[in-house]
C-alpha cells in the first residue's frame, strides 16, 4: 500500500505549497510525512528530495516533475539527475524491419 501513500504524499505536498503560497513563506511548514504510511526508503527520498530515488521507485513522472519544480529544481537541473537512469528507447515504424 505504501506506493499508492508515496504518491498521495508527494501530490499534497505539492498541492500544500499551492494553496498556501498566498500566506508568505513556504506554504509546507506545517506539512507531516509522518500521516502516510511510507516505507523507510520512500521517507528518506522525501526529506532528502531525491528525485532519482523517487523516479527509482516507480513515482509518476507527472508527479515527479511537480515534485522537483515545487522543491527548487531547474528542469535542467533534474533532467541531468534522470538522464542515466532512463533508457533510449528504440522504436520502429510498421513500415520499417
Amino acid at each position: 500500500m505504501s506506493w499508492y501513500q508515496m504518491h498521495r504524499c508527494v501530490y499534497d505536498w505539492v498541492r500544500a505549497g499551492e494553496v498556501n503560497s498566498g500566506e508568505g513563506g513556504d506554504g509546507r511548514a506545517g506539512f507531516d510525512v509522518g500521516a502516510y504510511e511510507l516505507t523507510d526508503e520512500e521517507r528518506k527520498a522525501f526529506e532528502n528530495k531525491d528525485i532519482g530515488a523517487f523516479y527509482r521507485l516507480g513515482l509518476h513522472e507527472v508527479l515527479i516533475n511537480r515534485y522537483a519544480r515545487a522543491a527548487g529544481y531547474a528542469r535542467d537541473d533534474y533532467r541531468k539527475i534522470l538522464e542515466p537512469l532512463g533508457g533510449k528507447e528504440e522504436r520502429k515504424g510498421r513500415w520499417q524491419k
